[in-house]
């Protein structure tokens, strides 16, 4: 049953992936492109717990890092994406948390990621950081994470308890 997991989180972060870097850029939303994949990366760290979670942040970020129109500096993105998952799955311990608090923490998760990003850039010398764009992008990425976090939570929750039913104490 660990594989049909495996496979499930592979689905998701790659359709995330390929939602945001080909589907959501079309739509010219004010601010960023909204950043499917930490809400898929949030969500599923929830739902495994905070070492699955890196895990899946790793793999998701690596990816994205990989994935053409890349232009940042290889492992940034893997890094924060860790980060993320981790924090959700230690956030997650507690699976009865109302749908109005998970929408904040995606958001706060969301905008974290962002900044911790581009002060792990501004670090190690990335060209492509722009601080000028930071207040921007911070607040468009509250207010996606947000949006996404209410969408993306409950269907990665009904498919992961699909997969992985509780088990009998």
């Amino acid at each position: 049953m660990a594989w049909i997991r495996g496979l499930l989180a592979i689905a998701l972060v790659v359709t995330s992936v390929l939602l945001q870097l080909t589907v959501l850029p079309l739509l010219h939303l004010p601010g960023a492109v909204p950043n499917v994949v930490t809400v898929t990366v949030i969500a599923i760290g929830f739902c495994t717990g905070g070492i699955r979670g890196a895990i899946v942040g790793f793999a998701a970020g690596m990816l994205l890092d990989l994935a053409p129109p890349s232009i940042a500096t290889l492992g940034i993105t893997a890094l924060v994406l860790v980060l993320a998952g981790f924090i959700a799955g230690w956030f997650g311990q507690d699976q009865d948390r109302p749908w109005w608090l998970l929408a904040g923490f995606s958001s706060l998760v969301c905008a974290g990621t962002v900044l911790v990003g581009t002060i792990v850039g501004g670090i190690v010398g990335d060209p492509h950081i722009t601080w000028s764009r930071v207040p921007q992008i911070l607040v468009s990425e509250l207010v996606y994470g947000a949006i996404l976090g209410l969408v993306v939570f409950p269907v990665v929750r009904w498919l992961w308890g699909y997969v992985a039913p509780p088990t009998v104490r």
